[in-house]
């Protein structure tokens, strides 16, 4: 098959072409392995400037087509503009206009869209605009009731087949009378692999790695640093981030806790985010708000064989056994996150076994073992 995917946003920061968000992961691993199945796949993604690149995982026979970027915004590490902002309407009929001609030139058998609302309302305008290629849409997260909904629920009608990976963005998908299919995936980015042989020190840490940023927790992350440090001075309290244009304060808990330290990417040499993860004796990752369903911090964690401490909300009951591969907190919730670290360092054997059920459970669960042929299946119900 002749298949085109388009991906909104591709291309990231320079110098972190191999730390790469899981809504642009997921659909690139599943493009490699259509590669590898003997598909001729192609990629079509917005725009970027010199300040930018594509990530190191793009399937090297994947031909890439660029289009105009219809949205109002800025970049990830450094943000101009609003991540809702909009869209501008010129730029918009600019970049139906582009996909439209390349579905043409190369004659698709399918046009694979990844993204979330708008991306399955940007499918819908396309078949208005005349598009005669059949439209998968992959939605990693959705939010309903829209604004608009007389128009983007027309939109939706018209989107073509849906696809998602979990039970919860299923059931709010039929909460805006959209019928979707369950696909699940696995995980991309394989921490143990990636470490090969290198030599690992004993379960020693706990380890908060993402964004520092109130979203992601991190604030609760710290207060319980702060809190368990002093009790668990053996123990290395470890916080591994990004640069984001929005981050809390990390360094002050570090100045007041000699086991408490502060890990910034690009790390030092010597330090891999692989050797943080795999030493640790878990994760504590207390994130309000999800950006993909399911969040693959989480889901790589546990495939990593480490247990994991998060919030009690959307697919993470899907993929965290409560109580038995990690533990779920509320939202914001210091103490039951604190309670929880306590128990899992205060039990060690206990917590090791959770990491071993964590690994058994994801790759049973999370894999690509079928991915491809059930995508194919997908396919080939899709009508013109």
């Amino acid at each position: 098959m002749r298949i085109g995917h388009f991906v909104s946003v591709v291309a990231g920061q320079l110098g972190f072409e191999r730390n790469v968000s899981g809504h642009v992961q997921i659909p690139l691993h599943g493009m490699q392995l259509q590669c590898d199945a003997g598909h001729e796949v192609h990629l079509i993604t917005n725009q970027f400037g010199e300040d930018r690149s594509l990530p190191s995982c793009l399937p090297q026979a994947a031909t890439v087509h660029l289009v105009t970027d219809a949205r109002k915004r800025g970049g990830v590490m450094t943000r101009t503009g609003k991540q809702q902002g909009g869209l501008g309407i010129r730029n918009l009929v600019r970049q139906v206009a582009q996909i439209k001609a390349i579905c043409k030139e190369l004659q698709f058998d399918v046009l694979h869209l990844h993204g979330y609302n708008r991306t399955a309302h940007l499918a819908g305008g396309l078949r208005w605009a005349g598009l005669d290629v059949p439209t998968v849409v992959t939605i990693f997260g959705a939010v309903f009731p829209e604004r608009c909904a007389m128009t983007t629920g027309r939109l939706w009608r018209s989107a073509g087949t849906v696809v998602t990976a979990t039970q919860h963005v299923q059931d709010q998908l039929a909460s805006g009378g959209i019928d979707a299919t369950i696909l699940r995936h696995g995980i991309v980015r394989d921490f143990r692999a990636e470490h090969a042989d290198a030599a690992l020190a004993a379960p020693h840490r706990v380890l908060f790695w993402r964004d520092p940023t109130i979203r992601n927790g991190a604030d609760v992350a710290v207060a319980a640093f702060d809190r368990l440090a002093p009790l668990f001075p053996d123990v290395s309290f470890d916080l591994a981030v990004r640069p984001h244009w929005d981050p809390i304060d990390v360094d002050e808990v570090a100045n007041a806790h000699s086991n408490v330290h502060v890990h910034r990417f690009p790390y030092a040499e010597g330090v891999t985010l692989s050797g943080l993860l795999l030493e640790s004796i878990c994760v504590v990752m207390p994130i309000r708000h999800m950006s993909i369903d399911p969040q693959l911090v989480i889901a790589e964690t546990l495939a990593a064989g480490v247990p994991i401490i998060t919030t009690n909300q959307r697919s993470n009951p899907e993929i965290v056994k409560d109580g038995q591969s990690g533990i779920l907190v509320p939202l914001g919730d210091v103490d039951a996150t604190t309670s929880a670290l306590k128990s899992m360092l205060e039990d060690r054997e206990a917590t090791a076994a959770m990491g071993v059920a964590a690994a058994k459970d994801v790759a049973a669960q999370w894999n690509w073992d079928s991915y491809v042929a059930d995508l194919e299946a997908i396919y080939a119900r899709v009508e013109r």
